[in-house]
């Protein structure tokens, strides 16, 4: 049987099972791409079944509508429980394709899924783009809250609070919402801390995408610590990469062709698909990792394991994060939590694998 038809039996059969029955949309197909490891265009087959069974519908801005009829669930009283109200996020563009979506993301979603759906309410994701109005999807779903995830423009947060509804930041600081972020700076600083004190002087960073706040932090925390401690050197080789895997393998094929003499001692990625892919380029041209370079990532990402070794990286405490940021629109949406802006910051920490080599050692 087709792959496309496999899923479109399973969710038929929950459908009929009354999975469904406290929710009014499917899972996004970003979210069944990723339950079900296949790419978008055959999430799309089965759902196009569904919709041909007249089940379903897809309404453009808004998902997956469950199309029939369902009967209310009763609890073990056998009172009828009450439909689960959406929250709704909002969450960047990515590439469509599943294999190069921005894991961190994807991550922070599951998480805050199960998170949102233990507090009562269900998690509708959403991204804006010149075919999508914000207010048409507010409309559509009539959220209880509404969650940003990472950076948006100033009119979009406007618009969410000039409608009243409940809204933060997440991954994302903004002077106009509540913001729950992990501590970039400090972070970043640990890393630095790390690399100096184990005799390191030439470092190779790899950034993330220019202007993102995440760079922005991740690289002044690094910078802050570097510069105390070698005063008359700059960070001679700063590579500019785009958050994702193959960007790192090209990043480490540029720091391997620097002359000899120039070569790092050390290599921080900021975030972990950076971070593997340029680990994947260093062991297939032979480097030793940590005895010829040293190589630290950021988000301890679970995603590369049993494929490559763990390496030293930052933990960015996503579930705390998520933790947090649930507390406090629970209180907004009870009118329980003050009409007031706060800036969250979640302690991150640094997760020893052994991909630091101590230089100080070796001149003892």
């Amino acid at each position: 049987m087709p792959v496309y038809r496999q899923i479109y039996e399973i969710l038929k059969q929950e459908l009929d099972d009354g999975f469904y029955n406290t929710v009014d949309v499917l899972p996004s197909e970003r979210l069944l791409c990723e339950r079900f490891g296949v790419e978008r265009n055959t999430v799309r087959k089965a759902l196009d079944l569904l919709v041909s069974d007249g089940l379903v519908e897809k309404m453009p801005g808004y998902g997956t509508k469950i199309s029939r009829e369902l009967s209310p669930v009763s609890d073990d009283t056998g009172k009828f429980t009450q439909l689960r109200q959406n929250i709704l996020m909002f969450t960047r563009e990515t590439n469509p394709a599943v294999a190069q979506m921005e894991y961190f993301h994807l991550k922070l979603m599951r998480v805050l899924e199960r998170q949102i759906y233990e507090m009562g309410y269900n998690l509708i994701c959403k991204t804006l783009s010149s075919e999508v109005r914000l207010k048409d999807v507010i409309a559509y779903t009539g959220p209880a809250a509404v969650l940003f995830d990472s950076y948006f423009q100033k009119q979009h947060y406007q618009q969410v609070l000039e409608m009243n509804i409940p809204c933060l930041s997440i991954n994302h600081y903004t002077p106009l919402l509540t913001s729950v972020v992990s501590n970039n700076f400090d972070g970043a600083y640990r890393v630095a801390k790390r690399m100096t004190e184990a005799g390191h002087k030439k470092i190779a960073l790899i950034t993330g995408k220019l202007g993102h706040q995440t760079t922005t932090e991740r690289l002044s925390g690094f910078r802050s610590l570097y510069l105390q401690k070698n005063p008359s050197q700059n960070l001679k080789h700063i590579f500019t990469g785009d958050w994702l895997f193959d960007s790192g393998v090209n990043i480490g094929e540029k720091i391997l062709n620097l002359p000899k003499e120039e070569r790092p001692t050390a290599i921080f990625a900021f975030n972990d698909d950076l971070a593997y892919g340029c680990l994947s380029c260093l062991e297939k041209h032979g480097i030793d990792v940590p005895n010829e370079i040293s190589l630290v990532g950021f988000d301890h990402s679970d995603r590369y394991e049993g494929i490559f070794r763990p390496i030293t990286t930052v933990d960015v405490n996503i579930e705390d994060m998520v933790k947090y940021a649930c507390w406090c629109l629970d209180d907004q949406i009870k009118r329980s939590f003050p009409r007031a802006l706060a800036k969250i910051q979640v302690e991150t920490f640094l997760v020893e694998n052994g991909t630091v080599k101590d230089l100080t050692a070796n001149s003892q």
